[in-house]
């Protein structure tokens, strides 16, 4: 072969067989803002703290046992164990890297972390060894070093950050309720856009909640914030092990939310952690439509103690309203249904409706049911639940190959028979009127979470959301 000829084939060659070569590799910084979107980073690997060791929530709740068991129960505790996030997270479209940095925001919780994207491209994350990947930590999910420890820029040591400050702490602590009030907008008010087609993490609950503190009859939800209402302040000493400590303010920290826990063991706790729902719902009085051949009532839905948009945050997450016209023998008769929140298209995503609640606002849904007026024993049912997962949906995920099985043991087998271990929906009311006597009879909350765990292995098709 002509050598001049050779060289430059083989040059061209090697030139198209190494595309990498010619692929830019991106600063995360450079991607995103690390003000404004601070969820595209990890939070830096955390050093020993002096005095107590690791920065794991079992070395916290040596001292802190009563702050250590509220976080056990809540939904931060397993939040990387939270099976429909999974689902989502083995999907071929999903910037695991991204999600994961809510789910375990704490560097030390990854075996390797993020530092440029090739072309810029999320799907393509150049990922770096982390020598300080701490495998307990990580099953901790969102851990109280996640808004609680941070490292100093200067030494690089661990210290704990505190709305109160102390100098008999064991640790190095600064006071900074500031932050600690902000901390929850990392991840439950990220800023930006779409990046994926699908991917629909970019909600606003903090201007929900700023609008509804300006909102006329806003009350005590002018001053709030998510802490005031997450957080609910109890008197006690910080640390149980010791006596003789002050009685001080200290924030609970149940986080009960939605009311929709992560397994069904957590309706176990659920109102002793102080569950209350922000909606309200209020059932009028039966009358005769002007045929006098029907009754109607009206069934008012407010959004009383949410002071943001009910629901907020997941945008498949929705209220259902349903009035049911039963028999005597229970059986159903008609039925009219009220969906309350977002309605998508997918593929690419596509919002086409919202009809959410705002703080302070009310629906009043005017329900006629048909007659005959005279049925001995029939009766009205009005249920209302909180839906985060519908029986549709679950189908496609119980669809779901390949979880990683690191983050949730035996996660493809729980993907595939979530209907047994993952609540969808919450029952927030029930209602029965007796149509002949118009007695009344409202369900407990006792009443409400006994209906809520009876969902756990019910059949799909037999679900009612």
């Amino acid at each position: 072969m002509n050598v001049k000829l050779f060289v430059p084939l083989c040059a061209a060659i090697l030139f198209a067989c190494t595309p990498s070569e010619r692929e830019k590799k991106i600063p995360l910084s450079q991607r995103f803002d690390p003000v404004t979107r601070s969820y595209a980073f990890t939070i830096p690997n955390l050093e020993p703290l002096a005095g107590v060791g690791s920065v794991r929530a079992q070395d916290c709740g040596t001292c802190h046992i009563s702050i250590y068991n509220e976080w056990r129960a809540s939904t931060h505790a397993t939040a990387l164990q939270d099976i429909q996030f999974q689902a989502e997270l083995a999907k071929a479209d999903s910037p695991k890297w991204l999600c994961l940095n809510c789910h375990i925001p704490v560097q030390n919780q990854r075996e390797y972390f993020i530092t440029h994207l090739l072309d810029g491209n999320i799907m393509r994350p150049v990922k770096v060894a982390n020598k300080k990947f701490d495998s307990i930590l990580q099953k901790e999910s969102i851990t109280c070093a996640t808004c609680h420890v941070r490292r100093d820029p200067k030494t690089g040591a661990s210290y704990v950050i505190g709305p109160i400050g102390s100098a008999l702490a064991p640790h190095p602590t600064r006071k900074d309720s500031t932050f600690l009030r902000n901390i929850c907008y990392r991840c439950h008010d990220p800023k930006g856009e779409g990046l994926t087609p699908n991917l629909l993490c970019w909600f606003e609950t903090r201007k929900e909640m700023e609008e509804g503190r300006s909102a006329p009859g806003a009350g005590d939800m002018a001053s709030s914030d998510c802490v005031t209402c997450h957080m609910p302040v109890v008197k006690r000493a910080l640390v149980d092990s010791l006596e003789g400590l002050p009685i001080r303010n200290s924030h609970q920290h149940h986080w009960t939310g939605s009311g929709i826990p992560k397994w069904y063991q957590g309706y176990e706790t659920l109102l002793e952690r102080g569950f209350k729902p922000g909606l309200d719902v209020k059932v009028g009085a039966l009358s005769q439509t002007s045929g006098g051949d029907s009754l109607r009532v009206r069934i008012q839905l407010k959004n009383s103690r949410s002071g943001h948009a009910l629901p907020t945050g997941d945008p498949e997450r929705f209220i259902l309203a349903i009035a049911e016209l039963r028999d005597s023998q229970g059986q159903s008769m008609w039925e009219k249904r009220m969906r309350i929140g977002q309605t998508w298209e997918w593929n690419p995503a596509r919002k086409i409706g919202d009809n959410r609640l705002k703080q302070g606002e009310a629906f009043n849904w005017q329900v006629a049911m048909p007659g005959p007026l005279k049925m001995p024993g029939a009766q009205l049912s009005i249920k209302v639940l909180h839906v985060r997962l519908t029986a549709q949906n679950a189908r496609h995920m119980m669809e779901t190959q390949g979880v990683n099985e690191a983050y949730l043991e035996r996660g493809t087998y729980l993907a595939q028979n979530i209907k047994d271990f993952y609540p969808f929906a919450t029952f927030l009311f029930v209602e029965e009127i007796d149509l002949t006597t118009r007695k009344r009879r409202k369900y407990t909350p006792e009443e409400l979470i006994d209906l809520s765990r009876k969902e756990q292995g019910r059949a799909l098709d037999a679900r009612i959301y």
